[in-house]
């Protein structure tokens, strides 16, 4: 992070602690960010600790996960209501839905620090970004969430108890000292974004209303950025299904901001470069990313001519999203390096 960040101090207004459990939950992973899409997520794990009996428990089934739950005066979290009450429903946690696409426990207090956040932004202030989870942790502590594999259930379980820690550290701060990010690109999306936070995803990109969309605003079809005779059909990036089109006039990709016009990249064939070994092409593609809940990122991948051997090729791929931080570097075609 940079030190010309700046900050907000926003007051924590919670001290409970009798009946106070924090949480967090760790599901699979699907490409669909509604509010269906969150419900359809399959539960992995979840871990908890409790103020009653200063105890971490881990859960790989939902049954007594939800038991616990449910024994609580209060439940911490860190966009629980944006996604981990939504997800929790189906496995039997009683919740209603409270504003737009969020949801709360029903007879159980919520605390969501990021819903806090939200909360005490100025309504109509769309230039800031929500706070990651691992942005706040930062932000207090000068430490970052540790990458895990979502695949390996035992790095899953590791990360989700790093998740509670962090959590649980945030709530027990009297002042939250919040980094204050610009938004990468404008909200085109009304002005109840920020203000009742109504149609978002987690903490970053907006759901986009199937069907809804003013089509004097946001047209099915566009000009191809690239020749600006091509038109691109727009329906499936609007609706943050795809993050790239063809051009049918002048065969160009263009690479779009999931859910948006805005272009992050445009790949020309005239412009391509190729491996000598494996002729496979080379190529950089950039791709935002919402995080699923933990905040903005991008996912940088492509193909590389080897550095050892000049002959061959690698495959790499750098995803810088906060809680999903990775990197993978494939071995040469040609020397194996």
């Amino acid at each position: 992070m940079s030190k010309k960040i700046s900050y907000e101090q926003i007051r924590n207004p919670w001290n409970m602690r009798e009946g106070v459990i924090v949480f967090d939950i760790e599901t699979n992973h699907n490409n669909d960010f509604s509010l269906q899409g969150k419900k359809d997520r399959e539960f992995k794990c979840a871990v908890t600790f409790s103020y009653d009996d200063g105890q971490y428990r881990v859960f790989k089934e939902s049954k007594p996960f939800i038991e616990q739950l449910k024994t609580a005066k209060a439940l911490v979290t860190y966009n629980g209501e944006g996604f981990d009450y939504i997800v929790l429903e189906k496995f039997g946690l009683p919740v209603e839905q409270d504003v737009g696409n969020r949801c709360i426990p029903t007879s159980i207090k919520s605390c969501d620090i990021l819903h806090e956040i939200q909360r005490s932004r100025e309504r109509g202030e769309f230039s800031k970004k929500y706070p990651s989870l691992d942005e706040m942790i930062y932000s207090h502590y000068e430490a970052h969430k540790t990458p895990h594999d979502p695949d390996d259930i035992k790095d899953l379980v590791l990360h989700c108890t790093e998740d509670v820690k962090f959590t649980k550290m945030l709530y027990e701060e009297e002042i939250w000292n919040v980094p204050v990010f610009k938004r990468t690109s404008n909200p085109r999306w009304g002005t109840d974004y920020d203000d009742d936070l109504q149609n978002v995803i987690d903490c970053a990109l907006p759901i986009s209303p199937e069907g809804k969309l003013d089509k004097e605003k946001y047209p099915d079809f566009i000009p191809c950025p690239n020749c600006e005779k091509g038109s691109l059909l727009m329906y499936e990036v609007l609706r943050g299904r795809v993050g790239e089109v063809e051009c049918p006039e002048c065969e160009a990709t263009i690479e779009f901001v999931s859910c948006s016009y805005d272009v992050c990249g445009i790949y020309r064939k005239e412009d391509a470069q190729f491996c000598p070994n494996c002729e496979e092409e080379l190529i950089t593609r950039n791709q935002p990313h919402s995080g699923y809940g933990a905040g903005a990122g991008c996912i940088s991948s492509g193909r590389k001519i080897c550095q050892t051997c000049k002959e061959g090729c690698y495959e790499w791929e750098k995803d810088d999203t906060p809680g999903f931080r990775d990197r993978y570097v494939g071995k040469c075609c040609f020397c194996g390096e």
